[in-house]
């Protein structure tokens, strides 16, 4: 993948990308990382994350999307599919660009949290078995 010369503006990604919105199945998409965050660097890439109604060829609309935005230093999420921790930083943190009707975001914003919520005890097992295990091995 090559690098983004000038990160791409946010409502030029959204005016690229648009073509999309009408097919695929597509619910929602966000924007991410540090197109919005505007820690852009070197090596940053543009990262998005996609809510569908219905099973999408991920590999297949990664290509659409390249081919949109002129660049391969693209990065694409299944939202369905991301980790509680993904959702809930995708949901609190990025940038809105398509919602097939009003509330989708809403919706998923809101079950984004409560399964971060309900993983909080997990996350923090996970934390401290790596802890202790690196400190077993004196990495700690």
């Amino acid at each position: 993948m090559t690098a983004i010369k000038k990160m791409i503006a946010i409502e030029e990604i959204r005016d690229r990308l648009s073509p999309l919105f009408n097919d695929e199945g597509i619910n929602l998409v966000l924007l991410f990382g540090s197109a919005v965050s505007g820690k852009v660097h070197k090596q940053s890439d543009i990262d998005l994350a996609f809510l569908f109604d219905k099973p999408v060829d991920i590999l297949a609309l990664t290509n659409k999307v390249i081919r949109l935005l002129r660049t391969d230093n693209v990065d694409v999420v299944d939202l369905k599919r991301a980790s509680p921790l993904l959702k809930f930083s995708v949901a609190r943190n990025g940038r809105l660009l398509y919602e097939k009707s009003p509330g989708i975001f809403a919706g998923f914003y809101s079950l984004a949290f409560r399964m971060y919520v309900d993983t909080k005890k997990l996350r923090i097992a996970q934390t401290m078995s790596v802890r202790k295990f690196l400190e077993s091995r004196g990495l700690l």
